[in-house]
């Protein structure tokens, strides 16, 4: 029965043929903003613009690579803080006093 309905289900869709290529995906292409008749810039010009901007994004992330960093020293420091008393406990438990 489950087969029937699955069949009925795909009525009107062609089964897929070692003869159908599927178009491979490929990066869409930059628009230019050149004219005809203008020249390329010099592409140290370009590498130069390139590295500011990245500069420019790594330094507007600042904010949170601070609060990340601080998110796991705080997180550090709370598991060394956590393994202590437990040390602090198991040395209790071992010498009768709790």
């Amino acid at each position: 029965m489950a087969f029937s309905l699955a069949r009925s289900a795909c009525v009107g869709v062609s089964p897929r043929t070692s003869s159908t290529r599927v178009a491979a995906a490929r990066p869409a292409a930059r628009p230019s903003l050149r004219t005809v008749g203008q020249k390329a810039p010099a592409p140290s010009r370009g590498v130069a613009t390139h590295a500011v901007n990245e500069l420019a994004m790594i330094a507007g992330e600042a904010s949170f690579i601070t609060g990340t960093a601080l998110t796991m020293v705080g997180m550090t420091l709370l598991g060394l803080a956590i393994g202590f008393v437990l040390l602090r406990v198991e040395s209790l438990v071992e010498s009768g006093k709790i």
